[in-house]
Formats: C-alpha cells, sequence, structure tokens
C-alpha cells in the first residue's frame, strides 16, 4: 500500500485543464483515482490531460461546466452524480484576471468575476455535492485559498484576492462543522506559485518572490497537488476545518 493512496476513489476536479488543478488531476491519477476533470471552455487543453491519463491505464472523463452559472453547476452536478457520488470534490477552478482579457477589465469587472467563479461557484457546488456526500456518509472536499488573504497585500490584485479567497477560507471552516464527521473539508492556501502569470512576470516579481519565499524559489503546482493528494487521503482522516498555507515558508 502506498502512502497516500487514492486506489478506487473517484473524485471531480474543477478548473482541470491548466495550472493547479491539471496537476492536481494528474497527481489524483498517479495515487490511483479516476478523475473528472472540469473545464469552462478550454475543452481540448482537458481533453489532452484526459488522454495523457487514459495513455497510461489511468480513468478520465471531461465535463465542460462554468461553475459561476447556477445552470452549468446544476447540470455539472448530475452529470457527475449519474456515476455515483463522487468520493471528493477539489474546488480549483478560479477566475484568471491576470494573464487573460480580464486583466483589461475594471476593479469592479474583475471584482464580480471573482466572487462569482471563486466564491459563488466554490460554495455552491461544494454546499449542494457536500450534503449528497453526507447522505452517502463519506466524502472530501478541498478549496483553494491564498497566503496572503489574511495578511494582505497591497493594490488592486492584493485587494481583489484577499475578498475573495478570505471569503473562500471561512466558508471551508464552516462548511466543514456542517458536514462533519462524515465528510472533511480543507482549505489549501498557496503562496507563489509559477503558473501562467509567474511564467512572465518581471523581474521586479521575480525578486520579490525569492526575497519573500524562505525556500527562495517559485512553487510550482505539483507542491499544491501533493498537499492536496494527502488531503484526499485516508491519511489525513483526522483534518478536517483546516487552512493549509502551502508557501515555502513566507510569513510577509
Amino acid at each position: 500500500m502506498s502512502f497516500a493512496s487514492l486506489n478506487g476513489r473517484r473524485i471531480l476536479i474543477t478548473g482541470a485543464s491548466s495550472g493547479i488543478g491539471r496537476e492536481i488531476a494528474l497527481e489524483c491519477f498517479r495515487a490511483g483515482a479516476s478523475v473528472i476533470l472540469n473545464c469552462r471552455r478550454s475543452v481540448q487543453q482537458a481533453r489532452q490531460v484526459a488522454t495523457e491519463i487514459i495513455q497510461q491505464g489511468g480513468s478520465a472523463e471531461v465535463l465542460a461546466a462554468d461553475v459561476s452559472s447556477p445552470q452549468d453547476r446544476d447540470r455539472l452536478v448530475q452529470q457527475v452524480c449519474e456515476g455515483g457520488i463522487p468520493d471528493a470534490l477539489v474546488n480549483s477552478a478560479g477566475a484568471d484576471t491576470l494573464t487573460t482579457e480580464l486583466r483589461q477589465a475594471t476593479f469592479s469587472e474583475k471584482l464580480t468575476a471573482l466572487l462569482r467563479t471563486d466564491v459563488e461557484g466554490t460554495i455552491e457546488l461544494s454546499r449542494t455535492l457536500g450534503v449528497r456526500m453526507r447522505e452517502a456518509g463519506r466524502g472530501v472536499i478541498l478549496t483553494i485559498g491564498w497566503d496572503q488573504s489574511d495578511r494582505g497585500m497591497e493594490g488592486d490584485s492584493g485587494e481583489l484576492f484577499a475578498a475573495a479567497k478570505n471569503a473562500v477560507m471561512g466558508f471551508s471552516r464552516s462548511l466543514a462543522l456542517s458536514l462533519a464527521p462524515a465528510v472533511r473539508v480543507n482549505c489549501i492556501a498557496p503562496g507563489w506559485i509559477r503558473t501562467a502569470w509567474g511564467e512572465t512576470a518581471s523581474d521586479y516579481w521575480q525578486q520579490r518572490v525569492l526575497r519573500e519565499t524562505p525556500l527562495q524559489r517559485w512553487g510550482e503546482p505539483r507542491d499544491i497537488a501533493c498537499m492536496a493528494r494527502f488531503l484526499l487521503s485516508d491519511e489525513a482522516g483526522w483534518i478536517t476545518g483546516q487552512v493549509l498555507n502551502v508557501n515555502g515558508g513566507a510569513v510577509r
């Protein structure tokens, strides 16, 4: 038996076409899980991830749905539950206000996108599937926060992400109490992770990341995925209602 095995588990991962969500899907596969990859519109990218998993002998399917849409969320839940109540849900879908067309949006427009996707999407999907998991007598839910939410960061992005991710972190703690003891709920709060924005960030940000991170490097999506694998597994069976920083030791 391998440590943090997910053999026989069926796991829904939102935002699984790229970045952290993609790596979580791959790590869950490596741990033995069957994965359901959700994406909003990057269907081809999600299918590439599914193909990679299937070619290595795993099980993966792609379900396109916009988690910010009530109608799409309902359809996603219905489609997923046709195969039985999933063993776990990982909420990694998030509005990208840094590298997509949203980077040109106003503060108010960015806030609306973050609230609809990161906050409302996470809350409603977690509550809906969480109740079904509780009725089934088992389940794990993971959400994604941000390590600087509760200590703050200057600028528009700092204000926006703090508002959205603090909401997710507080909700996760409360949902854990609502769904206990059948369902565990935890939140991973990443630090500086080299996703699409980090790959092209200016020298100022490259130096700032190293200065603020005691381990002296960017985090990688796999760093978050490995924590997710652990929290989804039986080895984390006495952990619930927690927000766990995965941030290279950053405290500022």
